[in-house]
C-alpha cells in the first residue's frame, strides 16, 4: 500500500496495519518500498502521524546506554581517548562521523534534539560540519 493511502486511515487503521507490516518486513523493506531515503525518514514520519510510541518497539528506540555498551564492546572506547573508564552507568557518547546529505543529517539531529529535550544534567558536545565540494559533470579540470 502506498504511504499516501496509508495517510489517509483513521489512526487506529495506520497502527494495525502498520503493526502488521512491522511483523512482516523490515523497516529498510519498508522504507525502500515507500521511497524513503534512510530508516530515520520511516521514524520521523510515525512522529509527524503522531503514532510514534505506538509503533516502535522499546529495542528499537533511541537508547545512548545501548549505543555506549555497543561501543565498550567493539572496543571503540578506550582510556586514551578521554578516560572512558569509570563512567558511571547514566552517563554515555554517542559518536556520528558519516558524509551525508543536509535533510538526513537534519533528521538524526532531530532524533538526538527528542532524546536530550526530555534529559536532565549537562552535556559535553562538539560538532564538525563541513560541506563536500562537488565536481559538477561539466567540470574536468584538475587542481594542483
Amino acid at each position: 500500500m502506498p504511504l499516501s493511502e496509508l495517510e489517509k486511515m483513521d489512526e487506529a487503521e495506520k497502527i494495525q496495519t502498520l503493526q502488521q507490516y512491522r511483523a512482516a518486513y523490515t523497516i529498510k523493506d519498508l522504507s525502500q518500498a515507500w521511497n524513503l531515503n534512510n530508516p530515520i525518514q520511516y521514524y520521523m514520519w510515525l512522529k509527524k502521524q503522531r503514532i510514534y510510541e505506538q509503533i516502535v518497539r522499546k529495542s528499537d528506540k533511541f537508547d545512548p546506554s545501548k549505543e555506549w555498551k555497543r561501543m565498550q564492546a567493539t572496543g571503540a572506547l578506550s582510556a586514551e581517548k578521554g578516560g572512558a573508564r569509570g563512567l558511571s552507568a547514566d552517563q554515555f557518547r554517542y559518536t556520528l562521523d558519516t558524509e551525508s546529505g543536509g535533510q538526513e543529517l537534519a533528521l538524526v539531529f532531530r532524533r538526538l534534539a527528542d532524546f536530550l529535550l526530555n534529559e536532565k544534567g549537562q552535556f559535553r558536545c562538539r560538532i564538525e560540519l563541513k560541506a563536500i565540494a562537488q565536481q559538477t559533470a561539466g567540470d574536468t579540470s584538475l587542481e594542483a
